[in-house]
């Protein structure tokens, strides 16, 4: 044994096994189980981590309500793994909404980690969700105007260039029946011109004026386009003339595609202003029926006009003349306590003759010509007066050679009238035997400066546009 002892093979032997002996009495703690001595795996959690909602039919149905909405996780894996999935959105917690109803209802949460990674504790494992049926609606956009533009201009018409067609809102089926109205708002404050918005922001207010944020709008905005201009008023068109038609044409008829333009000026100048008459049409120019694109000037102070250009219908025809006999005389202005009667001619009658296209003279009655002798403000004796001659649109007067239009109206006191020994005429006021026609009301021409006729009193007169 002692040879063996001393053997240099056995001392080597034996150093090797002290050696082991000796670095396991200083790594190994007898407290710890051998199984976890050489262990890797390590804890991690989550505090909060999100919950997501899948699976809800988003046509129908939307998620009001979720509580909780983070839930603590308590995960397990290899150090590398946890240090891999660092962060909190590589663990995903999800509630499947696939079959839920609407009402309130709860569900079991489902946790989604990351490889290698282990669920230890979720708390909680339940969520509770409230889920309603959801509506979709057009509703009218209302453009609503903020502040005041600059002095002396007042905001006009609001217009929604883009999307031509109405806005959809969506909300839950309980919230639509709260919907007040929905706006978008421009502010024209110290504006002098149009204000554009193409991305005016649309807003959804409940009947009470509160925003509803939970509105989802399609689209969410708009272009929109607020004018900013002097004051302005809408007036009846009136078609005005000058020049004169080639020969053997007459006017027919004369239609404006519109009614009506607006005017901009001076407040104080609209306030006096009845009718727009700065359409004149050139009958120069018209050759023949068609359309005529006839600018509209500004007149009287007014700064501008829209539309800046009116298209008129014009009809014509080839002129022809007809002949009214007897045509009673209205007397008109007789002073008081004195007579009129007739010399020249006795009747109290006149001849006229006037051309135009052939329908308007076939439709043309005695009814509708007017002839008128004023002898207002004459002293007693006799007098040639001129008559006055009102004729409808589109009917001239022609005088026969050697006819002219006056007639000789001598007038007397009552006290000295005539007993019946002079056989002429006494009237008294009123033409002959017959009743007076009715005298229709003459369309009268402002005087602006251009050569304009309008068919009254004269032979050469032109037609006449009532407004």
């Amino acid at each position: 044994m002692d040879k063996w002892l001393s053997h240099p093979t056995s001392l080597k032997i034996i150093s090797v096994i002290v050696g082991l002996l000796l670095w396991a009495v200083v790594h190994i703690d007898p407290d710890t189980s051998p199984q976890t001595v050489t262990s890797n795996v390590d804890t991690k959690t989550i505090e909060a981590s999100v919950i997501k909602a899948e699976g809800l039919d988003t046509d129908k149905y939307i998620l009001t309500a979720m509580e909780p909405s983070v839930v603590r996780l308590d995960v397990q894996g290899r150090l590398s793994n946890l240090l891999n999935a660092s962060s909190d959105d590589d663990y995903v917690v999800s509630v499947d909404l696939k079959d839920a109803k609407p009402g309130i209802q709860e569900l079991p949460l489902v946790a989604t980690l990351p490889k290698g990674i282990t669920l230890v504790e979720m708390s909680p494992r339940t969520v509770t969700v409230q889920i309603e049926e959801i509506l979709t609606k057009p509703f009218e956009l209302q453009v609503v105007t903020e502040g005041k533009p600059a002095a002396g201009y007042v905001v006009g018409a609001s217009t929604i260039v883009a999307p031509t067609t109405g806005v959809l809102v969506t909300l839950p089926k309980d919230d639509m029946s709260r919907v007040g109205v929905v706006t978008t708002e421009i502010n024209v404050d110290g504006a002098d011109k149009t204000v554009v918005n193409k991305k005016a922001k649309i807003i959804v207010y409940d009947t009470d004026g509160i925003e509803m944020t939970n509105a989802v709008i399609s689209p969410e905005t708009v272009h929109v386009e607020v004018k900013v201009t002097p004051p302005f008023k809408t007036v009846p068109l009136q078609v005005r003339y000058t020049g004169a038609l080639p020969d053997g044409l007459s006017l027919v008829s004369v239609k404006p595609a519109i009614d009506q333009v607006t005017v901009y000026g001076e407040q104080k100048l609209l306030d006096e202003l009845q009718v727009y008459d700065g359409v004149v049409l050139d009958l120069s120019k018209v050759k023949q029926s068609g359309e005529v694109q006839v600018k509209t000037g500004a007149i009287d102070g007014i700064k501008s006009i829209d539309p800046a250009e009116v298209t008129l219908a014009v009809v014509v025809a080839p002129i022809i003349t007809r002949e009214f006999v007897g045509l009673p005389i209205k007397l008109e202005g007789v002073p008081t306590g004195m007579s009129a009667v007739f010399r020249t001619p006795a009747s109290g009658k006149f001849d006229l003759s006037v051309s135009g296209a052939e329908s308007v003279l076939n439709a043309l009655k005695a009814e509708s010509l007017a002839i008128a002798a004023n002898v207002e403000g004459l002293s007693p004796g006799v007098h040639s007066v001129t008559l006055q001659i009102d004729v409808p649109a589109y009917v001239q007067t022609v005088l026969g050679e050697g006819q002219t239009l006056t007639v000789s109206i001598e007038l007397v006191e009552d006290a000295s009238t005539g007993t019946g020994e002079d056989d002429s005429e006494e009237v008294g006021g009123t033409p002959t035997e017959e009743p007076p026609t009715p005298t229709p009301t003459p369309t009268s021409t402002p005087d602006t400066g251009e050569e304009s006729s309008n068919g009254s009193g004269n032979a050469s007169g032109g037609p006449t546009m009532n407004p």
